[in-house]
């Protein structure tokens, strides 16, 4: 069962050469008003999966976002 709602948290990171750089903390919607950069990632919505170490695109995030 998906537990994400709008304002799930999420950690927003940028992918460098040089590894991932936690960007910061916020909800969904913070998260896509940010600029539109292919190197953010963004932990899973699901607290268990963010756990885990799973990432997402913002496309998959937005898709989240619209499901609920």
């Amino acid at each position: 069962m998906e537990t994400t709602r709008p304002e799930s948290i999420v950690e927003v990171s940028v992918d460098s050469a040089t590894g991932r750089r936690a960007l910061g903390i916020m909800n969904m919607r913070q998260a896509l008003d940010l600029p539109d950069l292919p190197s953010f990632t963004y932990t899973h919505p699901d607290p268990k999966k963010a756990a885990a170490g799973i990432v997402v695109s913002r496309e998959e995030l937005k898709r989240f976002l619209t499901r609920h």
